[in-house]
């Protein structure tokens, strides 16, 4: 997969993102959708993590919490964050 496309993917999610979350609530939704998202197209997670980390620039803490979860586990991140976009 090329970069430009995953850029692209993180970016987007980005600009949808509510307008009431945080922007570190942000960067966890983008973080974890993007890992989500790469991985079901069968993205190496190393070649995932240096995109988010070198290409990014997102906090390799921010990743390194979230690289290694399942889809379930992502998904609930990602719905805990949007949940808190609309309490």
């Amino acid at each position: 997969m090329n970069r430009t496309f995953m850029t692209g993917y993180y970016q987007g999610v980005v600009e949808v993102a509510p307008a009431s979350l945080s922007a570190a609530q942000v960067d966890e939704l983008a973080v974890t959708m993007t890992i989500q998202h790469l991985r079901h197209a069968g993205v190496a997670i190393t070649t995932i993590h240096d995109f988010l980390v070198d290409d990014i620039g997102v906090d390799a803490r921010l990743v390194a919490r979230f690289i290694n979860l399942n889809a379930d586990q992502l998904e609930t991140a990602q719905a805990k964050v949007l949940a808190a976009a609309f309490s």
